[in-house]
C-alpha cells in the first residue's frame, strides 16, 4: 500500500490545483502531521472530508526502493541505496564496527573514535573498530619512577620518590629530591636512640646493637616471684632457676630469654638476657641422639645436654642454644641463638680460671664458670656469655653475646 502511494504521489501532485486558490474545484490534498487541521483552513467552504490526507514523503528519495528503507537506487535521487537488499544499510544510517559501508558514503567503519587509556607512560590510543571487530585499549606497562620529568610508574604522579642519588644509612638514609627532572642535593637525616626494631636507628651501619642481649641484676626475691624454688636458698642455681630466668628475661622489652646468674652473692642474682629464635620444644630422645648422656634419666641439666642442646641449635642452622629454659616429662624448651647475636668463642680453663679462681678444670660447670665465662666474654668486648657449649681436657668453647 505504502508503495502504491509513493507510485501515485508525483500524478497528485502533477494534477492538483495549486494551494493558494481556494475557489478551484477538487479535493485539497494536504501533507505532515498536522494535514488535518490545516484542511480545516484552507478549505473551509468544503468540509474536512474533501481533503485527502498523505504523509510526509520518506527520507531521501523513495524510486526504486527495493528494501522500502525510505532511500532508492534510481539515479535521480539525491542520495542513492548502495544495498537495496539490506534496510539498515542507506545514506544517512549509523556506523557499525562490522566492515561494512552502513552510511553508503564510501567508507568503511568511519568515524567510530580512537579510545585512551592508561596514565603518564603507560598512555596509549587505539581505533575502538579495528578490522570490523571492536578493539579495546590496552596501557603500557609501568616502570621504576626515575628522575626525567616523566611518570614513568603511570600513577598519574611526576618524579615522586625519584632522586639520583642517596645517603646515608639506616634510617638516615635518604634520596636526592628530583626537582623538574633534575637530581638535587641528597642530605642524611639524623640519627636517633637505638632501638629493638630491625632498625638501624643511630645510622653506624649497625641493626639493634645494645638490643641484642642485656646484662640484668635482679635478687631472688624477683625470681622466686617467677618460679618459687628460684629462692636463692632452696635453688640458686638449676632447672628451677633456669625456668625463672627465662620467665623475667622473657618480659623484658626486645629480649625473649636468659641465662645465668652468670654473677651471684647474697640475695643479688646477675642475669644474661638475650634475643633468641622462638623457643623450641625438644624430647630427650632427640637430645640423646646428639649426646646420649642426655638422655632425661642419666642427665637432664648439666655439661652433656649443654653439649647435647648447642648441637641440635646448630643444626638447625644457628650459632648454638641453652638450657632447659623449662622441662617437662620428656621434654625441655631450648633456645637458640643467631650469628647477629651470638658468637662461639674457644677457649681454655687455665684462661678461665683466670677470670674466676673456681673455674679451674675440676669445676667444669656451675655458678663459678658461669662468671669466668662472663667475664672473659666481658674482656673480649662481648656482652656476657654463657657455657660451656662443648668441653674436652684444658680446652671450653663458650657462647658470647654481642653488644
Amino acid at each position: 500500500m505504502a508503495a502504491m502511494r509513493r507510485a501515485l504521489l508525483p500524478l497528485l501532485l502533477a494534477v492538483a490545483p495549486g494551494c493558494d486558490d481556494p475557489g478551484t474545484a477538487g479535493p485539497a490534498t494536504i501533507h505532515g502531521g498536522d494535514a488535518a487541521a490545516d484542511a480545516r483552513v484552507a478549505t473551509p467552504d468544503r468540509g474536512v472530508e474533501d481533503a485527502e490526507i498523505f504523509p510526509d514523503a520518506l527520507p531521501g528519495c523513495a524510486l526504486a526502493d527495493g528494501d522500502d528503507d525510505g532511500y532508492g537506487t534510481d539515479p535521480t535521487c539525491e542520495f542513492v541505496d548502495c544495498d537495496d537488499a539490506n534496510r539498515s544499510i542507506h545514506p544517512g544510517a549509523y556506523e557499525a564496527c562490522n566492515g561494512v559501508d552502513d552510511d553508503c558514503d564510501g567508507e568503511v567503519d568511519e568515524g567510530l573514535n580512537v579510545a585512551v587509556c592508561g596514565l603518564g607512560e603507560c598512555r596509549r590510543e587505539a581505533p575502538n573498530c579495528l578490522e570490523g571487530k571492536p578493539n579495546r585499549c590496552t596501557p603500557g606497562e609501568p616502570a621504576p619512577e626515575a628522575c626525567n620529568g616523566l611518570d614513568d610508574d603511570c600513577d598519574g604522579m611526576t618524579d615522586e620518590g625519584a632522586g639520583a642519588d642517596t645517603c646515608g644509612v639506616g634510617a638516615c638514609q635518604r634520596q636526592g629530591e628530583c626537582q623538574g627532572g633534575q637530581p638535587g642535593t641528597c642530605t642524611p637525616g639524623d640519627p636517633g636512640p637505638e632501638a629493638c626494631n630491625g632498625v638501624d636507628d643511630d645510622c653506624d651501619g649497625q641493626t639493634d646493637e645494645g638490643q641484642r642481649g642485656e646484662v640484668v641484676q635482679t635478687s631472688y626475691g624477683e625470681l622466686s616471684q617467677r618460679h618459687p624454688p628460684c629462692n636463692g636458698s632452696g635453688q640458686r642455681l638449676g632447672p628451677d632457676c633456669n625456668a625463672a630466668i627465662n620467665r623475667l628475661c622473657a618480659a623484658r622489652d626486645c629480649m625473649t630469654s636468659g641465662f645465668g646468674p652468670v654473677e651471684n652473692s647474697g640475695d643479688v642474682a646477675v642475669l644474661g638476657c638475650v634475643q633468641t629464635v622462638a623457643p623450641a620444644q625438644v624430647s630427650f630422645a632427640d637430645l640423646a641422639a646428639r649426646h646420649e648422656v642426655c638422655d632425661g634419666s642419666r642427665q637432664r641439666i648439666g655439661p652433656e645436654c649443654n653439649a647435647a642442646i648447642h648441637r641440635w641449635c646448630a643444626a638447625q642452622g644457628h650459632v648454638s642454644g641453652f638450657g632447659p629454659i623449662e622441662s617437662g616429662p620428656d621434654f625441655v624448651l631450648v633456645a637458640c641463638v643467631t650469628p647477629a647475636v651470638a658468637e662461639g668463642v674457644g677457649t681454655r680453663y687455665s684462661v678461665l680460671v683466670t677470670h674466676h679462681p673456681g673455674c679451674n678444670g675440676v669445676q667444669r660447670i656451675g655458678s663459678d664458670c658461669n662468671a669466668a665465662i662472663h667475664r672473659f666474654c666481658a674482656a673480649n668486648g662481648f656482652l656476657t656469655g654463657y657455657g660451656p657449649v662443648e668441653n674436652s681436657g684444658d680446652d671450653a668453647a663458650v657462647v658470647c653475646i654481642r653488644r
